[in-house]
């Protein structure tokens, strides 16, 4: 009986969240593996499960509707690809501007305290502020890292330093569901 109750809610919750089964399950992935060590050995199955499985889902696109302007302003002001912001924070935030992670990352596009400070944020939840600082500094991962995407991702997840101690991708879980997650939806975006 219990199993059919929880089997009910995971679909009312998915539907009316409007996330997908494999959302839900790589959110509980992220969860599980980003913890304190105790379930690192199951990183490699992960890593092995994710190179086979198909893309994450179609992303709630339509969240989003109320910041394209500010997107769109980003994009041109930071010369990037429109899309590639949009991925970001449906990827980060799944589109809620008052998100704040276990963390403490804030807004759109998470942002960290320390990070919103140097980028001359007041308010994190402040979706124009967010955005245009979240790709600000999005831009600056992507110069920093040679124009490299993969590492402009990682080190805008994990943190430029990360990626540098490890001369590349950390080896992070969290940081390769990341990576894996905006590329997802990028392609989906796109049309690829």
């Amino acid at each position: 009986m219990q199993a059919l109750f929880d089997q009910e809610l995971s679909r009312q919750i998915a539907r009316s969240t409007r996330l997908g089964i494999a959302e839900m399950v790589q959110q509980q992935l992220q969860r599980a593996l980003s913890g304190d060590g105790e379930n690192q050995s199951l990183i490699p199955s992960v890593d092995r499960l994710l190179q086979s499985s198909p893309a994450i889902g179609t992303p709630p696109v339509h969240r989003l509707r109320p910041f394209e302007p500010i997107i769109e302003k980003a994009a041109r002001t930071h010369n990037l690809n429109a899309n590639l912001i949009r991925s970001v924070i449906l990827a980060e935030s799944s589109g809620n501007p008052r998100a704040v992670s276990p963390k403490g990352a804030k807004g759109l596009m998470q942002l960290m305290d320390a990070t919103a400070r140097e980028l001359g944020v007041r308010n994190p939840f402040d979706p124009e502020e967010n955005i245009l600082a979240g790709s600000a500094y999005l831009a600056r991962m992507l110069a920093r890292f040679g124009g490299d995407l993969t590492l402009a991702l990682a080190a805008y997840n994990a943190g430029p330093t990360a990626v540098e101690k490890y001369d590349g991708i950390p080896p992070f879980t969290e940081t390769r569901l990341y990576i894996r997650k905006v590329l997802s939806f990028l392609r989906h975006l796109d049309g690829r």
